[in-house]
């Protein structure tokens, strides 16, 4: 994943297996996602793609350089959710088919969907990884993860009331400490939320990053989604 993690630590090496870094030709990494097929990874609809020139590397612990861990591939193909829209934040999901299929192992790993459907309660505790900016505002080197929990609706609502409806495809979530406020910031993109070891959403959206006291947005992978995913990879 490609995060901008404020507030996050260095990831033990290769511990978020399933991570993908979505890659420009210059090896900046500016979006995740999350392998959840061979051939497929699952990230964000707002992240701009240049199909050409962009590359998904997997196994990578500092993605801008080369590791023997990695396995690096071209995008073959983008499916964008049909109904997502940029204003709104609405759908904000996509799935990219990768050139080749990958060799799963200790440090490449598919990451399941979830198998229950049923809301993420607030106060759960979760996680997120990326390679984004820390806060020193340059990208970390290394893949960094925070920790997160989840807030209600309502008054995550209260604090997008301008921007965005937050709806019951998305989920909210925001550090965990008061002193420490972790949240994903923007260029986390695409990647995965984890909460009691479940993948239950994928970044989408934020206020200026890891800003005190507002939390994270990210779509949450609900029926409608999981069916949508399902049937675009078969």
């Amino acid at each position: 994943g490609c995060t901008d993690i404020i507030k996050g630590h260095e990831v033990c090496p290769h511990s978020w297996p399933y991570m993908a870094a979505i890659q420009s030709k210059h090896l900046d990494v500016f979006c995740g996602g999350t392998l959840v097929e061979k051939q497929w990874v699952l990230t964000a609809a707002h992240c701009e793609i240049d199909e050409l020139n962009d590359r998904v590397v997997l196994g990578a612990h500092r993605a801008s350089i080369a590791e023997k861990e990695q396995q690096i591939f071209e995008i073959m193909e983008i499916f964008r959710h049909r109904q997502f829209d940029r204003s709104s934040g609405k759908n904000d999901i996509m799935l990219l088919k990768l050139n080749d299929t990958a060799k799963l192992n200790q440090y490449v790993q598919c990451l399941p969907l979830p198998d229950s459907f049923e809301d993420v309660e607030p106060g759960t505790l979760c996680r997120v990884a990326g390679w984004g900016k820390t806060s020193s505002g340059k990208p970390s080197k290394y893949l960094k993860e925070a920790n997160l929990k989840i807030v209600d609706r309502k008054s995550c609502d209260k604090k997008y009331t301008n921007t965005a409806k937050i709806t019951i495809n998305m989920l909210c979530a925001i550090g965990k400490s008061r002193f420490c406020p972790g949240d994903a910031c923007q260029g986390d993109s695409g990647g995965p939320l984890i909460c009691d070891g479940q993948y239950r959403g994928i970044v989408s959206f934020g206020k200026k990053c890891g800003k005190r006291g507002i939390p994270g947005v990210y779509t949450r992978l609900t029926e409608k989604y999981i069916d949508w995913i399902k049937k675009t990879i078969s």
